[in-house]
């Protein structure tokens, strides 16, 4: 009888052990918790401090990958960082902001540990200009509308015009095909239009239009440059298009018909 006691004695005494563990931990979690705030705080006070008086305080930037953006938008997005300590830069917080420019692709964000940020900055490459609504926009090589761009940055800029509804997302195609022809440096062209959402017409500035395969859009500017080698220059003066839609059999169109 003894025995059954004493070990009701000590299997109590081991459950209540194990019960105020687990209440000192539950209470030290809510006090964990409750008063994170403030330990967060204290510790970043100590950091800062520690970084004023041995000189590792965020003084200086480099920032490397410019040219669409100015260096006052990035000089603006960091300015409230000036003075902490280096340890203590929020990264993450400055790459976000950064990435707020239309222009911004990539940011790359490091530390010497001492008191110098370097920022490097890789930006969007536009390939054309969609003209959309009125409106123009660049755009890069894989489609993606970059930025609004208006009628007074013509003349400083030497990207071709698509138009029709998703032109900038098959454009790259085109551009890669008139590049392997030389076609910019033979003719100048004044848009691209993305006909139905399948083929394509180059507008030249000369009014002539050429109205491209959608199977073979290469071999059809391959048929257009033969013709034109062939074709006298009065010839050429009195066409308004080419339909080179079939790739056997190229239609002149006079500018009387």
């Amino acid at each position: 009888m003894n025995n059954i006691n004493r070990r009701r004695y000590v299997i109590s005494f081991r459950s209540f052990t194990y019960f105020c563990i687990f209440l000192f931990l539950i209470i030290f979690s809510f006090l964990l918790y409750f008063n994170k705030n403030n330990l967060i705080k204290t510790s970043k006070n100590i950091i800062q401090s520690f970084s004023e008086n041995f000189q590792y305080q965020f003084t200086k930037f480099d920032v490397s990958g410019l040219e669409k953006i100015e260096l006052k938008f990035v000089e603006e997005k960091i300015q409230n960082y000036i003075g902490s300590s280096i340890f203590l830069l929020p990264l993450d917080k400055i790459n976000d902001l950064i990435k707020e420019h239309n222009w911004v692709k990539e940011i790359y964000l490091k530390t010497n540990y001492k008191d110098t940020l370097f920022i490097r900055i890789e930006e969007y490459k536009p390939i054309g200009i969609y003209f959309f609504n009125e409106k123009y926009f660049v755009f890069d090589e894989n489609g993606k509308i970059i930025d609004q761009i208006y009628i007074t940055d013509f003349n400083h800029n030497s990207l071709l015009i698509f138009k029709g509804n998703s032109s900038n997302l098959k454009a790259n195609s085109l551009i890669n095909i008139l590049k392997n022809n030389d076609f910019e440096k033979k003719y100048q062209i004044k848009s691209l239009e993305f006909v139905n959402k399948r083929r394509w017409d180059i507008n030249l500035y000369s009014d002539v239009k050429l109205m491209l395969s959608e199977e073979d859009p290469n071999k059809s500017i391959q048929n257009f440059i033969m013709i034109q080698n062939k074709l006298s220059e009065t010839d050429i003066n009195n066409i308004k298009a080419y339909d080179l839609r079939n790739i056997k059999k190229t239609i002149l169109i006079n500018l009387n018909d």
